[in-house]
């Protein structure tokens, strides 16, 4: 079979002629047709999400048919600890198989998996109907979602991004452009009580200057850059709440309940997955480097 491997760090990827994997004990073998692209595999390329032995596959969510039909698969180490879903088969423990709805296209629901679960954990523990939610980075795979899930839940949200008119693509009430220095001034009409940062860098202070007293700060995503500044005065004269959120680290069971609430929603026109570009499963590098550079809106999926 065909997989791209990562056979140095901090290099492209290769397509190379594999052997197909033997599901063991306990797994299933899955013939994929679509995967997702994400953030984490490029970091895991680059030698920051861990190391593996290399030659290895990444790839931490995908879509394809098992024995028992369509499927959506993601978690149980995916991608990160396990050969992942840039191959032709993997072979997946069973609780990171879940059922692919009727009626849902396999492309949208190969860039559910990690992006879903995490936009599902975010909006399900910070958000209510009477919260105004503020989304940086709301242009990705998460934020599109978080965007989504948010509105669902009956919150007032704006959404940050780079270019005003990824606001089409995105449902919030208003889409601001700025620098984290300008953040404070571009939110002070809506005043956010929770802030999901999926950018860090120095949005994150900005983040801690801009929400309202009480309020929280989740921090979901780096692209902006991994270090910034806060300041603590603020952060503890507002009674501000900073949290960081992962889904890798979220318990299984959590993350088969997320990614099962999300393909409902799919299935039933709730919410809708933003697919930026489908591209073959050769174009992987260039996935990578469109993610790297920030010129993606929604969700990249290579086509198996």
């Amino acid at each position: 079979m065909k997989a791209a491997r990562l056979h140095a760090f901090r290099s492209p990827l290769r397509i190379d002629e594999v052997s197909d994997p033997q599901p063991g004990a306990g797994e299933v073998l899955v013939r994929l047709s679509h995967a997702g692209v994400n953030p984490i595999d490029v970091r895991l390329r680059d030698g920051g999400a861990g190391r593996v032995e290399l030659p290895f596959v990444p790839g931490c969510d995908g879509v394809g048919h098992a024995d028992s039909g369509p499927v959506v698969v993601y978690g149980a180490g995916l991608g990160l600890r396990r050969p992942g879903t840039y191959a032709e088969r993997v072979a997946v423990p069973a609780k990171g198989v879940v059922r692919l709805p009727q009626g849902v296209d396999p492309v949208h629901a190969a860039g559910v998996g990690l992006a879903g679960v995490t936009a599902w954990a975010l909006v399900g523990r910070e958000v209510t109907a009477a919260d105004r939610v503020l989304v940086l980075g709301a242009s990705g795979g998460v934020g599109t979602l978080a965007v989504q899930l948010a509105r669902s839940a009956g919150a007032t949200v704006w959404a940050h991004a780079s270019d005003p008119a990824d606001a089409e693509h995105l449902g919030a009430e208003r889409v601001i452009a700025c620098d984290a220095a300008g953040l404070r001034d571009a939110v002070r009409e809506l005043e956010p009580t929770v802030v999901l940062d999926g950018l860090g860098g120095a949005f994150t202070g900005a983040a801690v200057t801009a929400v309202a007293g009480g309020g929280r700060v989740t921090v979901f995503g780096v692209s902006a850059g991994g270090r910034g500044e806060i300041d603590y005065a603020t952060l503890y004269r507002k009674s501000v709440t900073l949290r960081g959120h992962a889904s890798l680290a979220m318990p299984a069971a959590d993350v088969r309940d997320a990614l099962v609430g999300c393909l409902e929603l799919l299935a039933g026109g709730q919410v809708r997955v933003v697919i930026d570009d489908v591209l073959p499963l050769a174009a992987v590098n260039e996935a990578h480097e469109r993610l790297v550079t920030r010129r993606a809106t929604g969700k990249l999926v290579l086509a198996i």
